[in-house]
């Protein structure tokens, strides 16, 4: 590990408080001189890095670039033996965590994080807005399922997780649009993809990849999806980053995952959801359906009755729902 790096995972252990270049220096067994190379090059990174006369430097508590030892900080002890990816600009995490399967060079608990996407993708072919100061990664799940149930429940219980995370950082009533997707009030904030590896010889999965983007602070959505989207806060908050964030939001996945017959959280994910007992359209072979939501199963699948009475029970697509105002979400 380079010293920039050294001296970095120092600071983000001690975000806000002052340190001397000799306690640096004596911590890290270099002269001061080194030191103060190393904080200059990272505050010409962009790193928020005060100065302080009879003080020493200062991280400030709002610096918000993510890097491995920012999320190691956050991460804690737990999970010091994870491989962490953090990129300033990939074309997608998931498609970046892909590359790295078919290379061989994955395992379990990898987590790739970027600052921006360019090639941002959610489901069905969709493309998700990926600009600088989002929150873009994907965890790495290398366990072999073979039943189909807890593959399913994979990403409600990533939604859970990414729900439970702006609950502990914000004061916002964030909620579960079924499957993969997380809304305040109308707008979606979050969207989620998850892709699997699979052997079809045995026809069991062995990795998936669970792809979460944020939007983290407010930005110039395109025109197609600036009333229909929004972020977690107007501007950067001094209290808040995307690296805490990234941090509760892999703990809170790796927990959940860890026994996926543990089917506990999904009244979680229930009781989030904004689509019980709400009136929704979808697409069956071609053919729109109209009917109301009833119940989420412990499967994830949707339970849903249609206006002719007929119960159906959906366990993958797209639906949008009617709100109070009679429109469509």
């Amino acid at each position: 590990m380079s010293l920039k790096s050294r001296i970095l995972q120092v600071f983000e252990s001690h975000r806000g408080q002052a340190l001397s270049g000799q306690q640096l220096a004596d911590e890290l067994d270099v002269s001061r001189n080194s030191v103060w190379k190393a904080v200059k090059a990272l505050q010409s990174e962009g790193y928020k890095i005060l100065a302080t006369t009879n003080k020493g430097y200062v991280l400030e508590k709002d610096n918000d670039i993510i890097s491995e030892e920012s999320l190691r900080a956050n991460l804690g002890k737990e999970f010091e033996d994870i491989e962490i990816v953090a990129l300033k600009t990939t074309p997608s995490t998931n498609a970046e965590a892909m590359t790295r399967l078919m290379n061989g060079k994955i395992k379990h608990g990898t987590l790739i994080v970027a600052d921006e996407q360019s090639q941002g993708r959610g489901r069905m072919g969709k493309s998700f807005f990926s600009p600088k100061s989002g929150i873009y990664m994907s965890v790495c799940l290398c366990k072999s399922i073979e039943n189909l149930s807890d593959v399913m429940v994979i990403t409600p219980a990533a939604a859970v997780a990414v729900q439970r995370s702006i609950s502990k950082y914000t004061d916002l009533d964030a909620k579960i649009k079924w499957v993969n997707d997380i809304y305040i009030g109308k707008k979606k904030v979050c969207g989620i993809l998850t892709q699997a590896d699979i052997d079809f010889e045995s026809g069991k999965a062995g990795t998936f990849i669970v792809g979460i983007g944020v939007n983290f602070v407010n930005q110039n959505f395109p025109d197609d999806i600036k009333d229909k989207a929004c972020s977690l806060f107007e501007y950067q908050p001094s209290d808040v980053t995307r690296s805490m964030i990234i941090a509760e939001i892999y703990s809170q996945l790796m927990a959940l995952t860890q026994n996926l017959e543990d089917r506990s959280f999904m009244a979680e994910y229930k009781r989030h959801s904004m689509v019980i007992d709400k009136e929704v359209t979808y697409t069956l072979s071609g053919v729109e359906k109209r009917g109301r939501v009833e119940d989420i199963e412990n499967d994830g699948g949707l339970i849903i009755v249609e206006d002719d009475g007929y119960r159906r029970k959906l366990t993958c697509g797209e639906i949008s729902i009617r709100s109070k105002n009679n429109e469509w979400i």
